[in-house]
């Protein structure tokens, strides 16, 4: 992990301290207890937020309390990492209450995505610290061990949080002419980057390379909040848009024949720069995790890409 413009977290030390709280839904308790599970047996001590498995409303607990949960342990020296139990809707709720100067003081590792992204943008926004896009305690260290998707996420979390170096390729059709491309990498959950558009949570990055992920939207509505991104100026003044998986809704051929091939093909009509999909990012088990703000080298071939962080 790299960054010439923005500073990085503390490494996880091997048999670090992992502090797991719930910024936005409420978890199912079965799974955050598996997923605790899991990073204890790899060696790994965990603590939970005294509200991580509590439910108020549609949320984890009211927003005074998951604030004070997460400043609590934001200021707790024992805790190496903090990483979500699971995402949903909250934090756009308290992103303003919290102090970015404290969270860019402390340099933890904070990791988590969906919901997460407004604290991935606010800390590189306000804090000027790197974060992780990456998984969740519930959403994916709960899942079936000895799958090839749970060992790539895995295989991807691992060397991010000590600090090592990550060089994954992936296989993806493109019309593009191989080529090279630097620039921090940002992003994640497209509702979220919309939903705080406009304001000081959004980081001021040109020559960015641009990740994006989402649930639950229609391919038509993406493209109406991929427009929301162009008209305000900052798609154009990305290096490279990457997408990565956006899943979770149904296909109306009749009433929204609209599809993410469609997308994919007016965004590459709008934009001078690559645009490239197939990124194993989002609501999905095969997850990379990615270093929020930190220098990316993006290895554009004939049949695929490579990122190298």
């Amino acid at each position: 992990m790299r960054s010439a413009n923005f500073d990085l977290p503390a490494r996880l030390p091997q048999g670090g301290k992992i502090g797991i709280f719930s910024p936005a839904g409420s978890p199912d308790p079965i799974r955050v207890s598996r997923g605790v599970a899991k990073l204890e047996a790899l060696g790994y001590r965990c603590v939970l937020a005294p509200h991580t498995l509590d439910a108020h409303e549609y949320f984890s607990a009211p927003d005074d309390t998951r604030l004070a949960d997460f400043n609590a342990m934001l200021a707790d020296p024992t805790i190496d990492m903090m990483m979500m139990s699971r995402g949903g809707y909250g934090l756009s709720r308290i992103v303003h209450r919290i102090n970015w100067q404290d969270v860019a003081k402390q340099k933890k590792i904070l990791c988590g995505f969906s919901d997460f992204t407004a604290i991935n943008l606010a800390a590189l926004s306000l804090g000027n610290i790197i974060t992780l896009a990456g998984p969740g305690v519930a959403t994916d260290f709960a899942n079936e061990d000895n799958t090839d998707d749970s060992e790539f996420m895995q295989s991807h979390f691992w060397p991010v949080v000590h600090g090592d170096d990550v060089l994954v390729h992936i296989a993806s059709e493109h019309p593009y002419s191989p080529q090279t491309i630097t620039g921090p990498i940002w992003g994640s959950n497209l509702s979220l980057i919309c939903d705080l558009g406009g304001s000081r949570f959004i980081p001021d990055i040109a020559g960015g390379i641009l990740f994006i992920e989402e649930i639950g939207e229609k391919p038509y509505v993406l493209e109406r909040m991929l427009f929301q991104l162009y008209h305000a100026g900052i798609l154009a003044s990305q290096r490279a848009i990457i997408l990565g998986v956006c899943n979770g809704y149904e296909h109306d051929p009749d009433r929204f024949p609209y599809t993410i091939e469609h997308v994919i093909k007016t965004l590459r009509s709008l934009l001078a720069v690559p645009v490239l999909v197939d990124l194993p990012f989002g609501h999905v088990q095969r997850k990379l995790t990615l270093p929020y703000g930190a220098d990316l080298t993006l290895e554009i071939k004939n049949g695929g890409y490579s990122l190298s962080y």
